[in-house]
C-alpha cells in the first residue's frame, strides 16, 4: 500500500466503528465529533505511516557529505574530528551518522580544528535567549517558521527548549504528539500557573519533556492551555499584588530553566491573547512572519497597532519599557515570480529596511509533501526533484541564519566571517 493509501485505511477504520448509517441523518453534534475524530485520526495515521514500526516519530541519519556541509567541512576534515570512516580518503556512499555523532564532530571541530564557531552555545554572563514568533492572522507560516529555526539551531549546536503557547498544538503535533490525547494540564504551561508556592523548580524541569531531536526538548500544547488563558486573564483583572505578576510568569519559568538551554523559542496563538503577552514580556526577540499579500499585510499592521498600544500603556503604567534586543518581519511563503508578492516585498524593505528579514521562505510545494508526514524540511528526503528541495532548503537557511545572527548580537557578539552554520 502506498502512504495515501495507509492514510485513507486509517481513517475509514474511525468512520466504520461510528457505524453511521449516513451523515445526511446526523445530528449536529454528531456530525461535529465525526470530523473531528476523523481528521484527528488522519493526523494519528500520518505519523504512523511515515514511522513504521514504532509509530513514534524519530530523527533520520544524515549522511557524511550532508553532515560535513552542516559544519563547512570538507568530508575529510569531518572524518578527521569524529573519527567516522578511518583516516583514507574514501568514504562509503551510503555512510550515515547521528545527531549525537553530528554535535560530537561539532564539539571536536572546535576542540581540534580551532573553529569555536562550530561549538556556538552560550558564554558566561549571556543570557537565555528567547525568540518569540507571533502575529494575528492564521496561515502565516508561525508555527513552521518557528519549528525550522528551532531545528536549525538544534543542528547548529545549540540546546534548545521549544515552548508551544498555542492551544492549538500545531508545533506540538509537528513534534510527534497528539495534542487532544496526550497533552493533559500536568503537562502544558496550565501546569506552570498552577505549581505550589515552593514547587517552581520541579514543575518547570517536570514540563521539558524530550523529544525525537535530542537537541530540543519541548513543552506541549493542547486544548487544556486554554485553562492557562483564563488563570491569567483572572489575574490580570484581580489587580492583587503579586510575587510574580501575571504577565512575568513565563520569564519567571526561563528563569528556572537558564542553565538547562541556550535558547528558548515560542510559538504563540495567531490573535490577541494573555499568553501572547507573557510570551512579549520574555522575549530578546520578536519574529512576525506574514505573506507578502495585502490580506495579510493588513493583519500585521493591525498587530503592530496592538504593539505600539500596549507598549505605550505598560510605559505609562509601570514607567519602564518592554525592550527587545531585536524585532523582524519574516516573509513566508514566498513565490519570487509572483509580481505583486515581489512588489510588495519591495516595498516593504523600502519602508523598514533591515526590520525585514533579508530573504524569505520561499513557497514551494516541497513543503507540503514533507508535512504529509509531519515533517519539516530538515527531516524530509526527496526521493525526486532535489533541485526544488535544495531552493527552498536554502532559503529557509538563509531567513534562520540571519535570526541566529540577531540574535548572537543580542548577546553582544559579533558574527565572525565565515562562520559555519546550516
Amino acid at each position: 500500500m502506498t502512504n495515501w493509501e495507509l492514510l485513507r485505511e486509517g481513517t475509514r477504520s474511525v468512520e466504520n466503528c461510528h457505524s453511521i448509517p449516513g451523515r445526511s441523518s446526523m445530528s449536529t453534534h454528531r456530525l461535529f465529533r465525526h470530523v473531528a475524530d476523523v481528521l484527528q485520526a488522519a493526523q494519528r495515521t500520518a505519523i504512523e505511516v511515515e514511522n513504521a514500526p514504532d509509530k513514534r516519530k524519530r530523527l533520520r541519519q544524515f549522511s557524511v557529505q550532508e553532515a560535513a556541509t552542516l559544519m563547512n567541512l570538507s568530508p575529510r576534515q569531518l572524518r578527521q574530528v569524529a573519527g567516522l570512516a578511518g583516516t583514507g580518503t574514501g568514504i562509503a556512499p551510503r555512510a550515515r551518522i547521528s545527531f549525537e555523532e553530528v554535535l560530537a564532530a561539532r564539539e571536536a571541530a572546535a576542540r581540534m580544528l580551532k573553529r569555536p564557531e562550530a561549538w556556538p552555545r552560550r558564554q558566561g554572563g549571556e543570557g537565555l535567549a528567547s525568540i518569540v514568533f507571533t502575529n494575528f492572522k492564521g496561515g502565516s507560516a508561525k508555527t513552521t517558521s518557528s519549528v525550522h529555526f528551532a531545528q536549525y539551531l538544534a543542528l547548529a549546536g545549540y540546546r534548545v527548549l521549544f515552548i508551544d503557547l498555542d492551544s492549538q498544538g500545531s508545533a506540538t503535533a509537528q513534534f510527534g504528539l497528539d495534542p487532544v490525547h496526550e497533552i493533559g494540564t500536568e503537562d502544558c504551561f496550565t501546569a506552570w500557573l498552577q505549581r505550589p508556592q515552593d514547587g517552581s523548580r520541579d514543575v518547570a524541569g517536570r514540563l521539558c519533556q524530550k523529544t525525537y531531536w535530542p537537541g530540543i526538548d519541548l513543552v506541549p500544547a493542547g486544548p487544556s492551555l486554554a485553562d492557562a488563558e483564563e488563570i491569567l486573564a483572572r489575574r490580570a483583572e484581580g489587580g492583587r499584588a503579586e510575587t510574580t505578576l501575571y504577565f512575568d510568569e513565563l520569564s519567571a519559568l526561563q528563569a528556572q530553566l537558564q542553565h538547562c538551554y541556550d535558547v528558548v523559542v515560542v510559538d504563540t496563538r495567531p490573535d490577541v491573547n494573555m499568553l501572547m503577552t507573557t510570551a512579549l514580556h520574555a522575549a530578546t526577540g520578536v519574529v512576525i512572519p506574514t505573506r507578502a499579500t495585502m490580506t495579510d499585510l493588513a493583519s500585521t499592521g493591525a498587530f503592530f497597532s496592538h504593539l505600539a498600544g500596549y507598549t505605550a500603556d505598560f510605559e505609562a503604567a509601570f514607567g519602564q519599557s518592554i525592550g527587545f534586543g531585536f524585532s523582524r518581519i519574516l516573509l513566508t511563503d514566498f513565490d519570487p515570480a509572483d509580481r505583486s508578492q515581489e512588489a510588495l516585498a519591495a516595498l516593504l524593505r523600502e519602508r523598514f529596511g533591515d526590520m525585514v528579514l533579508p530573504g524569505a521562505f520561499l513557497h514551494s510545494r516541497i513543503v507540503g509533501t514533507a508535512g504529509f508526514g509531519k515533517e519539516t524540511l530538515y527531516e524530509y528526503e526527496p526521493s525526486t526533484d532535489r533541485a526544488a528541495y535544495n531552493r527552498v532548503l536554502a532559503s529557509v537557511n538563509a531567513v534562520n541564519r540571519a535570526l541566529e545572527e540577531q540574535m548572537r548580537m543580542a548577546w553582544g557578539r559579533i558574527a565572525a566571517s565565515g562562520d559555519s552554520r546550516p
